[in-house]
This record gives structure tokens, C-alpha cells and sequence, in this order.
């Protein structure tokens, strides 16, 4: 302020409060780092919970082309896509050779990443280790960029963009001295920050993914292993607005051709990723792909958010001793959602990741997830706001579980739900279906197959309810604000 006299100390003062907040960070970093989906990063924190038996799973799968896991926000996805991107990656120096002095056939265990892993779950599994610890070439894609979709052109520009930041992790391709010139041009361009922008083919587009598929191919002589976070960021049902809405046929479309190089026998030799939608998703991936979606119990369930045990882990290590909100009171304010499996009506529990290390970190009971987008707003329409209300006070409400049937040639956009228009029952499923994709709703029942003689179709149909407090008072505090 003009004319203080303590300028000189106001400075000193700040300095000294800077550096403690900054030792502050550092010491939270080491304990919890929110900041952060690295899995070397979330590795080296106190909160640390071994999934790495996740990879295990992975290779079980042997007659499945591609899996796609769906959770909802902060439930660990980026951070297991992460460590599988470690523990399956050739690691290489700046020109593209490998570091290590293994030969194809045999086990790596000179590189840093199988120090990594050497001490994890996973290494109790000799037989994983030894075939694919440090022995594929990773095209590891996201597909979240920062700016909004609000057209296909959207589209367009995004894709180039996830292109462009791929080819970057392959820099050594521009020198490969396995590629072609006019190969070897082409990295060079979609390296580039400024000249990947201008491309314009729809089909050059189209085609970016699979051409880095096919010079890492050629530089590797070996089959791509591929890795996708975010899958379904162009198509999340979120954020879908009545102007996208006249582009979704073309979006699809796209980006159908834009992922079909996943079904290549001759470039993949398997795919792994992860969205929140299944039904975004369903509708742009090959058929081989298999889709795991959240609300099912399936061989995933247990490494994406918190078990049983794992919660206990977290709360009895010494390090949260101080906590003195006790593991009875966390299950009660925070619930769990339900897992359930069609056929054998086998039922597990599980809890949200971020909420139990917020607990621990902040040491009480607060509301700290939640998620965004323009769907919410359907919470102002009367029905749906009349059947969430219900459901906050723990009724229970039957919808029609989407069934993944084949895909159709023409895709069929998400309905719109008016603001004051009384939805359809296939509107009001799809937004149920959709509550359940993002977190809002877990199931309460096992399924029931109903028959549909005229159509000679079936349906599932279960129980849904709010999963706890927490999710139930976000809830509130939405259609509060829309009132």
C-alpha cells in the first residue's frame, strides 16, 4: 500500500509463509500427491495401494482383442493405465534402441522399470514377468484435450491434437533408421507443434493413430500394445449439447474409422482402455473390443477404487494413526457401490478413492467428489427431479439396464431430456443408465431378463439407489442451485 512504512517487513513476512507453504505441498506430496495420475509418482506417496495384480488380469484375457474398463471420475483409471504403460513399455534411449541387453526371448531384468516392479504384487508372478515386463512398443494414447467439442471440426482439431501429442512420446522415430524418407517425414510433421495443425484430409485424420501404429511396427519388428485413456472425451453424454447434436452422426462416423485400426491383426496385438460412458463408447470401438462397464462385478472390480481391505490397509498404517475418524464412520457417511454379476448374483463393495484419501488427508467427514457437465441440468426437469428426491431419501427405482447389442450402421444421438417436457421412459432409462456410468447411482438387485414377445427381444431390469451421503448430498446441493 502506498505510504506503509513496512514494506520491507510485509516482504520478508510473505517470503517466510510462501516457503512453509511450499514445505507444506511437499511433505502432501509425499503422503497423497492429488496432483498427479503418474504411477511412479502416486508410487512414492504414503497412501499407496498395490494394484499391480491388475496386469495379471490383463494377460487372462487371451482370447480378447481389446478391453474397455468404465468408471467414474478419481476411481484410479489414468494412474493403472499408467502402470501398465511401465510394465509393458521396450524403454529405450533417445535415438529408439533399448536399454536392455536381454534378448527377445528372454526375461528383462536390467532396466528401471523392472527395479519398479520388482518389489510389487506383481512379482510374485514369474511367469507374467518374465513374458512381458519391458517387452512391447506402446502406443499410449489420450484422448482429453482442453478445449470444448462443440462441432464435428471440433472433432477434427481434437484428434489432431491427441495425434500430435502420441507422435511426440516416438520422437527417435524421425531418425529411425527402419523407416522409409517420406516415413520418417511424416513423424516429422505430426512431431512438429505447429505444422501437425495443417492437416486437412479428412482421411489423413483418420488414418494418424494408425500410421504411428505401423511405423512403431516397422522400428520394433513387433506388434503394437495399446493403451487409451479418456476413450470416450468426444462423446461423453455429459456434456453432449443440442448443437453437437446435428454433427453426432459425422462424429461417430469418424471416429469409428479413426479407432478402427484397433482390429489389425497385423499392428495390435492387444488394446486396453478406459472412459466413463458406455454407451459413448459402445457405439465408436470395433466390435472385438470388450466393454466392462462399471456397475457390473467383472475380474477388474477390484482394482478401480477402494476394497474392503484395502480400506482397512489405508486406515491402520501408522502414518494415519491421527486420524481420528474410525473405518465404521467412513463406510457409513461414504456407503459403497454395489457390484453385482448377472448370472451368479455374486455382490461386491466398493469405495471411491479420492473421497477415502481426502479423509484422511483433511481428517474429517466432508462431501469431496463430485462431477461436472450439462446433464445435471436435467435435474430441473419435474420427473427427473421428483425421482431423484426419492431416491435421496433411499427408495428405490427400476430401470432397463442398457444391453450392448450390436452396433448400428447409423448411430442413434443420446435423447435430450426438455426442461419442462415429461421425458420417455427410453429418455428416463438412458439418464438412469447414465447416472450409473458416472457414480450418481449404483445397482441394488441382481437383474431380472424381461421378454418382449411382440419384438421377441429381452431387457434387463434391476434396482437402482443412491450409493451414500456423500453422492446424496451433491445431489441436493445440484437441484438446490437449479431450483
Amino acid at each position: 500500500m502506498t505510504g506503509c512504512t513496512n514494506c520491507k517487513s510485509c516482504d520478508v513476512t510473505i517470503e517466510s509463509i510462501m516457503r512453509n507453504i511450499e514445505i507444506i505441498s511437499i511433505q502432501e506430496e509425499t503422503i497423497f500427491n492429488f496432483s498427479s495420475s503418474d504411477f511412479i509418482k502416486i508410487l512414492q506417496t504414503t497412501a499407496f495401494v498395490d494394484k499391480t495384480l491388475m496386469i495379471k488380469e490383463v494377460f487372462c484375457h487371451k482370447e480378447t482383442k481389446g478391453i474397455v474398463i468404465t468408471a467414474p471420475r478419481k476411481y484410479g483409471k489414468s494412474t493403472n493405465l499408467s502402470m501398465l504403460k511401465y510394465f509393458l513399455e521396450i524403454q529405450v534411449d533417445s535415438l529408439g534402441k533399448p536399454l536392455t541387453k536381454a534378448k527377445a526371448d528372454e526375461p528383462v531384468t536390467d532396466t528401471s522399470n523392472y527395479e519398479v516392479f520388482k518389489k510389487l504384487n506383481i512379482s510374485n508372478e514369474s511367469n507374467i514377468i518374465d513374458k512381458h515386463l519391458g517387452k512391447y512398443p506402446i502406443l499410449y494414447v489420450n484422448c482429453q484435450i482442453e478445449n470444448d467439442i462443440e462441432s464435428y471440426n471440433c472433432v477434427l482439431d481434437g484428434c489432431k491434437e491427441i495425434i500430435h501429442k502420441s507422435f511426440l512420446l516416438h520422437n527417435y522415430l524421425q531418425k529411425s533408421s527402419k523407416l522409409s524418407i517420406q516415413q520418417k517425414k511424416l513423424c516429422k510433421r505430426w512431431s512438429d507443434d505447429a505444422s501437425y495443425k495443417n492437416f486437412k484430409k479428412k482421411e489423413d485424420i483418420s488414418s494418424g493413430l494408425k500410421s504411428l501404429c505401423t511405423f512403431l511396427k516397422i522400428h520394433y519388428d513387433k506388434k503394437c500394445f495399446v493403451l487409451i485413456d479418456e476413450l470416450d472425451f468426444f462423446t461423453q453424454t455429459v456434456t453432449i449439447s443440442e448443437t453437437l447434436l446435428k454433427d453426432y452422426k459425422l462424429i461417430i462416423l469418424f471416429l469409428r474409422q479413426f479407432l478402427s485400426f484397433l482390429k489389425n491383426n497385423n499392428l495390435v496385438v492387444k488394446a486396453f482402455a478406459t472412459g466413463k460412458s458406455g454407451y459413448a463408447i459402445h457405439s465408436i470401438v470395433p466390435s472385438c473390443i470388450q466393454i466392462q462397464p462399471f456397475y457390473n462385478l467383472h475380474k477388474f472390480t477390484d482394482f478401480y477404487g477402494l476394497t474392503d481391505n484395502e480400506l482397512e490397509y489405508l486406515f491402520n498404517k501408522p502414518e494415519f494413526k491421527h486420524v481420528s475418524t474410525t473405518i465404521k464412520e467412513v463406510k457409513a457417511y461414504y456407503g459403497s457401490y454395489n457390484k453385482i454379476d448377472h448370472f451368479t448374483t455374486e455382490k461386491k463393495e466398493i469405495y471411491c478413492i479420492w473421497s477415502i484419501l481426502n479423509v484422511l488427508k483433511c481428517k474429517r467427514l466432508d462431501n469431496y467428489w463430485r462431477d461436472f457437465g450439462n446433464v445435471f441440468c436435467n435435474f430441473s426437469n419435474p420427473k427427473i427431479k421428483d425421482v431423484m428426491q426419492k431416491l435421496i431419501i433411499y427408495e428405490n427405482v427400476m430401470v432397463v439396464l442398457y444391453h450392448k447389442g450390436p452396433r448400428k450402421t447409423n448411430p442413434t444421438p443420446p435423447p435430450i431430456i426438455a426442461a419442462t417436457e415429461t421425458p420417455s421412459k427410453k429418455s428416463l432409462d438412458y439418464f438412469f443408465n447414465l447416472m450409473l456410468d458416472l457414480g450418481y447411482l449404483t445397482r441394488n438387485s441382481t437383474s431380472i431378463m424381461v421378454l418382449d414377445v411382440l419384438s421377441n427381444t429381452g431387457s434387463c431390469m434391476g434396482y437402482v439407489t443412491i450409493p451414500n451421503q456423500e453422492v446424496g448430498h451433491d445431489i441436493e446441493n445440484k437441484i438446490s442451485l437449479l431450483s
